[in-house]
């Protein structure tokens, strides 16, 4: 089994027990790592692929909305009592 794929299958229990446990910074950290291989592939997916060379505005749009999503996720988990004005 190659790496890439046990760390796929590792990852999967682990962020469905953050789930259901309220561990929401783990979600947060899942979307700023996709964030990495989007920017530097110039690809990245909503529903279907996007790529940055044919459609730039919907691309830099969903990576900053990931971004956005896994900061507050990030923050609300750090500072719960403004979590409500965070998520």
């Amino acid at each position: 089994m190659s790496r890439t794929r046990l760390i796929n299958y590792l990852a999967l229990p682990v962020l469905l027990a953050g789930a259901v446990l309220g561990y929401y910074w783990l979600w947060g950290l899942l979307f700023l790592w996709w964030l990495v291989p989007s920017v530097m592939t110039g690809q990245t997916a909503l529903v279907f692929d996007i790529q940055r060379d044919e459609d730039p505005v919907l691309f830099w749009a969903v990576v900053i909305i990931w971004a956005l999503f896994g900061a507050m996720m990030i923050a609300a988990s750090l500072f719960p009592a403004y979590s409500i004005w965070l998520v």
